[in-house]
């Protein structure tokens, strides 16, 4: 990228200057900013800014994308919806803990065997990096809570 300011502005294209500047802001964004906030969910998911972890389904719509999207970042009726009632979280008895999307697609412990159907990954950025969309819809509707989502 160095050599990028060695070149008069005349010879270079502005278009040409947007892919190392989108580099950079990312870079500022994930040091300053990203890094320093540990606690948050969405670093699992992806861990570096930038990264693309957009994985297509065969003959994947915008809808399936836009689940999977909302699903990424927690964003289900399932597990959010108590936000908009007022209510208590919803909490899963059985493994005395919160239920989230982590919960119900990494860590419950009834739905393993499920799970091992679909998918043997432990960790939501391997789920959704390497995963197709499909198996995981697949998992949900075999749990039925995909219409929950």
């Amino acid at each position: 990228m160095g050599i990028l300011f060695l070149i008069p502005l005349k010879l270079i294209c502005w278009s040409d200057l947007k892919p190392p500047k989108k580099t950079i802001i990312n870079s500022i964004w994930q040091k300053k900013n990203w890094d320093a906030e540990g606690a948050n969910k969405l670093h699992e998911v992806p861990p570096n800014l930038g990264e693309d972890l957009h994985r297509r389904g065969e003959g994947a719509g915008r809808k399936r994308e836009t689940e999977m999207c909302r699903l990424r970042v927690g964003h289900t009726w399932l597990t959010q919806s108590y936000l908009l009632k007022n209510e208590e979280p919803p909490f899963c008895y059985a493994c005395d803990s919160l239920y989230t999307f982590r919960h119900i697609l990494i860590e419950r412990p009834d739905f393993q065997d499920t799970s091992r159907k679909y998918f043997s990954v432990t960790d939501l950025y391997r789920l959704f990096r390497e995963v197709n969309p499909s198996r995981i819809v697949g998992y949900l509707q075999d749990l039925g809570v995909y219409g929950n989502t």
